[in-house]
């Protein structure tokens, strides 16, 4: 059997992606490997398909027993024998185990490093006696003191190459920056090791950001709008997580705490009450979603300031591994900031505490930014991306600007006179004029100060932030912060260089509410209640059986038999022979019912993960037709380039194609106003394979003769009369 035969049979799926198959073949070659792949992007499968194909047993290093159970489910239910060992189990339970270890008859064992080299511990020799063909080491950013999650644990790991000299080891990780990476090569101590970093981007989250401001209220609305789905909350520390869960219970909703200070007892029910989908809602510390693998979580909302990027993508990472639409929702706050300077600092340790302050800072850039922040995440880990995702709060909302270059001009002077030895507030303070003793009096004789004092504090606050953002200020200083000038400075000091500031209000957001695929709702509905009763009775969660976007795709294409079923992704022929017949009757019945036939010759070939299918979306806010759209209309009717009308208007062009793309789904505009008629039909194949909901993809494919604008106004023109 081979490996496309295998990912077949065991896992439902006809096709690899990112860097699977090669990350495959490295290791069924006997080499070492390091793979960075994004939370949900398919890492698991570089090692359990090997193992499925070499005869003999895989060790897999994971650092939580809920991350070995969820996956040995998983394993055991696609017909792949795989166990954990763990100080969970009983005597009885673990000579079992090493009775079938001995008779060859598991093929994944999963342990946490302190089993293999701990004090007393005797594994090793015992595991020597084994064919042990393949290690995989997850989580494998936990080996550096760099990186977000450290666990002193992990280091014991440096021996695995020296006990296991012939066997190849595979290091995973979904989020490790360049000094992590490198850390995690020199501590394992791996032979030649290829290194495969694959795209970060997870192109079904949407990213948002909002000012917290009664945050409790900001999430119930949030919440009230998704009863129905999952969703994972984190929180700053163990009290609140528990506060939190209380207030949300007492507001309705399902809802519990998981924190590293709650007994074992209780974070093992909480946890498989979320798993099992009868909690809906869990409350977090980020003791809580390392390597859970819950497929159906529609989002993730951070109460709190994340202290890293790292950390805060993997935690974001955790919504929307089935490849469904999800969010990701930031309450951010200045405060927040302050709050954890506290703890980035390491006592004793100045370099790493520096490196920490750098991460926490880069965290407070993203939730600052005026620009795309999917680019700023892709751009962090080192990973080229356009500058409009249009799938993130930045782009998909209409900002109205103003030339703010005298006040820029005034901020950087202020900034300058004072010798960059001062913060954000005595800055301000100093532009506003104040007579507070705190300011010195050589300041107050300088003829900067005041020069700001008809602008708000709040307004400078938010100035200044802008001008971080767009790189004419840094922050800088060890001991406290402190604002500097930046290479770019000068030329707005000298007058060469505009700068426009966002105003408080924004004109219009435009943001799209995506909806579900187009399904058979009522259908869906049924062959779920099917799945639970089928996971009940295996006693796992229900995602473990078959993913939500399976069942999505069955209710969209109305498979009738097994051999159609075969063709839907996520059955291989053990999931096919164990719960096919049961899953496939709701469908035939619903068909039946209804009239309908089979959809199947319209689905494309199955890949590991396909993109939904061209939907209709609707905006948060009722779609009709505003002045700022018909402005723009008739400017484009008396002849003038969408350019020109952005530049008379004040408007970004992409607000403009916007206006006009709303007219081509209108029936107002035809396309071809819009799109050369000869692109018209690859933009077209595109949307009907790979989906609508994100452009970036699309643009992705269609490469660099198609601009995002062309790409929305076909899309506009395919979903004409959903206005």
């Amino acid at each position: 059997m081979n490996s496309l035969q295998a990912l077949q049979k065991y896992f439902g799926y006809s096709a690899f992606r990112h860097q699977q198959e090669a990350i495959i073949q490295h290791i069924l070659n006997g080499q070492d490997v390091m793979a960075l792949m994004p939370t949900g992007g398919g890492k698991s499968l570089c090692y359990q398909l090997p193992a499925v194909l070499l005869n003999g047993l895989t060790i897999v290093i994971s650092p939580l027993i809920a991350l070995m159970k969820d996956q040995v489910d998983s394993l055991n239910v696609s017909g792949i024998p795989a166990a954990f060992l763990n100080s969970a189990q009983n005597p009885d339970e673990q000579r079992q185990l090493v009775e079938k270890l001995r008779n060859n008859q598991i093929r994944l064992l999963y342990l946490a490093p302190e089993r293999l080299f701990g004090a007393e511990n005797k594994l090793v020799p015992f595991l020597k006696t084994l064919n042990v063909v393949q290690i995989a080491i997850d989580e494998a950013h936990c080996i550096s003191s760099w990186g977000h999650d450290f666990r002193p644990e992990y280091l014991m790991l440096a021996q695995l190459k020296t006990e296991f000299p012939n066997v190849p080891v595979i290091a995973l990780t979904a989020t490790a920056d360049k000094l992590t990476q490198k850390d995690i090569l020199e501590k394992l101590n791996l032979n030649k090791p290829k290194v495969f970093v694959s795209s970060f981007n997870r192109a079904n989250i949407t990213y948002r950001v909002i000012p917290k401001r009664n945050s409790f209220q900001q999430l119930v609305n949030f919440l009230n709008e998704r009863k129905d789905e999952s969703g994972i909350i984190y929180c700053l520390s163990r009290k609140s997580t528990e506060d939190l869960a209380d207030d949300l219970k007492a507001a309705g909703f399902a809802a519990e705490a998981y924190n590293a200070g709650l007994s074992s007892e209780i974070k093992v029910r909480n946890q498989e009450a979320f798993l099992r989908d009868e909690v809906k809602i869990i409350v977090a510390t980020i003791a809580f979603g390392m390597g859970i693998n819950k497929s159906n979580v529609r989002y993730v909302v951070h109460i709190d300031l994340p202290k890293n990027i790292e950390g805060y993508y993997q935690e974001t990472g955790r919504a929307g591994r089935d490849g469904l639409a999800s969010e990701a929702l930031l309450l951010y706050s200045p405060g927040d900031a302050g709050k954890l300077q506290h703890f980035a600092r390491i006592e004793g340790n100045e370099a790493q505490s520096r490196i920490m302050l750098n991460k926490l800072n880069d965290m407070v850039r993203y939730c600052q930014l005026q620009s795309c922040r999917r680019q700023y995440l892709m751009n962090y880990f080192d990973e080229a991306f356009p500058p409009n995702c249009g799938s993130c709060d930045v782009c998909l909302t209409e900002f109205k600007r103003f030339d703010g270059t005298l006040i820029a001009q005034k901020a950087l002077s202020a900034v300058a006179r004072l010798n960059e030895r001062f913060g954000i507030n005595y800055v301000i303070d100093f532009l506003r004029g104040s007579k507070s003793e705190k300011i010195r009096d050589e300041h107050k004789q300088l003829k900067t100060y005041g020069i700001g004092a008809d602008i708000s504090k709040p307004d400078w606050q938010r100035y200044i932030r802008e001008l971080l953002t767009m790189g004419y200020l840094q922050m800088g200083g060890d001991e406290y912060p402190i604002v500097k000038l930046t290479d770019q400075s000068a030329a707005v000091l000298k007058g060469l260089q505009k700068v426009e500031f966002i105003e408080s209000e924004t004109v219009e957001e435009t943001h799209t509410h995506v909806q579900a695929p187009p399904h058979e709702a009522e259908l869906l509905s049924r062959i779920k209640r099917v799945r639970n009763d089928i996971a009940q009775h295996e006693n796992v969660p229900a995602y473990i059986i078959v993913s939500d976007a399976t069942l999505v795709e069955m209710a969209t294409y109305l498979p009738q038999s097994l051999d159609e079923l075969r063709l839907i992704s996520g059955f291989g022929d053990v999931k096919l022979a164990r719960y096919g017949r049961e899953l496939l009757q709701p469908v035939k019945d619903y068909a039946k019912e209804k009239g309908l036939e089979s959809k199947i010759a319209y689905k494309s070939p199955k890949k590991e993960r396909k993109a939904a299918s061209v939907r209709p979306v609707q905006p948060i806010k009722a779609r009709k037709t505003n002045d700022t759209r018909t402005e723009s209309l008739r400017l484009y009717q008396t002849g003038k380039t969408v350019a020109e009308i952005a530049t008379e208007r004040s408007l970004s062009p992409m607000t403009i194609e916007s206006h006009l793309s709303f007219f081509v789904q209108s029936g107002e505009l035809e396309v071809e106003a819009l799109v050369p008629a000869q692109k018209i039909p690859a933009i077209k194949d595109a949307v009907e394979s790979y989906g609508s909901q994100m452009l970036s993809p699309l643009k992705q494919v269609l490469g660099d003769d198609y601009s995002y604008g062309e790409i929305k106004a076909v899309i506009s023109w395919m979903n004409r009369g959903n206005v």
